[in-house]
């Protein structure tokens, strides 16, 4: 599986305008389980376009993102992503790319603004990802 999908978390998408960075316990957002790909070649973390759309992201910009394809302008949306299994809040503001419509399984990508929080074990053999924010 590890070789078909990458490493994945579940996580919650949503806005709580109310939440700030440092508040215990988690955002207020739908608590529907969504897969992120753990991205190490992301330098940010994004979410789905459609998904955004959706849940009714606040829309705070539009901004160019490059990917596969080259540069491409997306709408900027303000968003918490939740991990329930770290316990971990991303909050900020994430673009919304074309993941679902470019037939990826994943409705976030999480790079390495994340991932500067913790560590990450890959375990190519075996297929084993760690993830801690110890």
């Amino acid at each position: 599986m590890l070789t078909q999908y990458g490493p994945t978390l579940f996580v919650q998408v949503g806005f709580d305008p109310n939440y700030q960075l440092g508040n215990q316990g988690r955002p207020d957002i739908p608590d529907r389980l969504y897969p992120a790909l753990v991205d190490t070649g992301a330098g940010e973390s994004c979410i789905d376009s459609a998904l955004a759309q959706t849940l009714g992201l606040p829309i705070v910009d539009r901004a160019p993102r490059s990917g596969v394809n080259g540069p491409q302008e997306f709408n900027i949306h303000l968003a918490q992503i939740y991990v329930p299994d770290l316990h971990w809040t991303i909050l900020g503001q994430f673009a919304g790319v074309h993941l679902i419509a470019g037939q990826q399984p994943h409705y976030a990508l999480i790079g390495r603004t994340f991932l500067a929080h913790c560590t990450l074990t890959y375990e190519g053999r075996t297929g084993r990802v760690v993830i801690s924010t110890d």
